[in-house]
């Protein structure tokens, strides 16, 4: 079946197929509760009822779902999908400043908290609604390199394949318990965990988020999952904390959301047994690759850069310095270009980046790397400032710009230790130029109100003024060796 064949229709009637045929299976876990393939397929059952009597079935209208790692995200998820509208997953503890902004692009009309069923489960399966047209569209939010968010327009038939053919090269099947660590609302659990088990029938298990080294090696050791979707921040706690303990089922382990360097992969592997697989993705595109299985392969982590497959449905090109759009080079480094399926990167309410974003139908990733072959990609570095903390992307320009609205603020400059210093990739901090009087408690606090809390600095360096290179730009390097000093 094609990208442009699948559906939520056909989700749905796997669901169903699941609840008549292996009704007593579970399908989500989540600390102690358990929800079984006939009972995910009730709640939804349920759930589409009440939300037409709510009015949220027209074909186009979208509604914000404050999602969070439950089974009632994925119960609302499906049931607001299934009858036609088109849903905008946010997370559920953003601020309202956040929300409003989301509501604005996207043009949300209702946020809906997800809730248990409100009737309890009878053991008969529910009185299916009738045929819907269910919705062709929904929405990821992802950070802006403008300091705005942008809602990424997804096309759910791209999405499911691309799921799909995720799950089929990393062989997820019925009799897996994956384990997602990250939120439902990203793009990384999204493609990686929740529908690959939706489709699979693997047992979906969401641990409890966010979680420390000791919550998440208690999920580890407790849940028996054969697969574990994570960020390198985590892996690497989890080993620094001397926490694990032996996992005998653990078979498949996935690291994305920031790069994975070859002393993680390596120490992985020495610890628990089981090779930890990078995987490139982006949320406009899902799942883009993934590294190699063999690991004496060329392709392997054990390379500083690894090389990995591109998935079914991705295409790759390279611009090179003089402008040319390579297929491949195996000397040649560039910019990254990518095509899914002939479809184009949309964004709700922010039309005119979507256009220039796109070269004859190729994507600008504003990701370095190379092509070795036709189906594999080296992702090398990053084009912009994007910071990764703990796997979540912050957006410097966006905290730049709620620092300095601040009173008392007369300059800004957000940035992340740099890379192989103490810190590099768990914390970031801002160098602030402020009047008298200006505290960094004042500081912190302004900047909690406007945004999410992983967004705010770890620390508030104040200074009456920023040093400045010969150019005239702020000089990052003398401000950290200051600091650092």
């Amino acid at each position: 079946m094609s990208a442009a064949d699948m559906s939520v229709a056909d989700l749905l009637t796997t669901l169903a197929r699941r609840a008549a045929h292996t009704p007593r299976r579970t399908a989500l876990e989540h600390r102690s509760t358990t929800v079984t393939w006939e009972e995910l397929y009730a709640r939804v059952t349920r759930a589409r009822a009440r939300h037409r009597t709510a009015g949220d079935r027209t074909p186009g209208r979208r509604v914000g779902l404050l999602g969070s790692n439950h089974p009632d995200t994925v119960v609302a998820l499906l049931a607001v999908a299934a009858n036609g509208t088109e849903a905008v997953l946010h997370d559920a503890r953003a601020t309202a400043h956040e929300r409003a902004r989301t509501a604005a692009l996207a043009t949300v009309t209702t946020w809906h908290a997800p809730s248990p069923d409100d009737e309890p489960p009878t053991g008969r399966p529910a009185a299916d609604p009738g045929p819907e047209r269910p919705a062709r569209y929904f929405g990821l939010v992802t950070s802006g390199t403008g300091g705005e968010p942008k809602v990424v327009r997804k096309h759910w038939g791209v999405t499911l394949a691309n799921a799909a053919a995720f799950a089929d090269v990393a062989g997820y099947g019925p009799d897996d318990r994956v384990l997602c660590t990250t939120p439902l609302h990203h793009a990384y659990a999204f493609g990686v965990a929740l529908l690959p088990a939706l489709l699979t029938g693997a047992t979906l298990v969401l641990a409890p988020h966010p979680a420390g080294p000791a919550t998440l090696a208690a999920a580890l050791r407790d849940s028996g999952a054969t697969v574990v979707q994570s960020v390198p921040f985590l892996y690497r706690a989890l080993l620094d904390a001397g926490r694990l303990r032996p996992a005998p089922a653990l078979r498949v382990c996935v690291s994305a959301g920031e790069p994975l360097s070859a002393a993680l992969a390596r120490d992985w592997r020495a610890r628990v047994g089981v090779p930890l697989r990078d995987q490139y993705g982006a949320t406009e595109f899902g799942q883009i690759a993934f590294t190699f299985d063999d690991p004496d392969d060329p392709g392997s982590p054990d390379e500083q850069a690894p090389a990995m497959r591109l998935m079914p449905g991705i295409e790759a090109r390279l611009r090179t310095e003089d402008g040319r759009l390579l297929e491949h080079d195996p000397h040649a480094s560039g910019e990254l270009y990518l095509r899914q399926d002939g479809t184009e990167v949309t964004y709700w309410g922010l039309p005119e980046l979507g256009r220039a974003a796109h070269t004859d139908g190729w994507f600008r990733t504003g990701d370095t790397g190379r092509l070795p072959t036709p189906r594999t990609v080296v992702v090398e570095g990053r084009t912009t400032r994007r910071i990764s903390v703990a796997g979540r992307k912050v957006d410097p320009d966006e905290v730049e710009r709620a620092v300095r609205a601040a009173p008392g603020v007369i300059e800004c400059r957000v940035a992340a230790p740099p890379e192989g210093t103490a810190g590099h990739g768990d914390r970031f901090v801002a160098f602030v130029a402020v009047e008298p009087g200006v505290t960094e408690t004042g500081l912190r606090r302004h900047v909690a109100r406007t945004l999410s809390s992983y967004k705010v600095p770890t620390r508030f360096h104040l200074r009456d003024a920023l040093p400045r290179t010969g150019t005239g730009k702020v000089h990052l390097a003398r401000l950290w060796q200051e600091v650092t000093a």
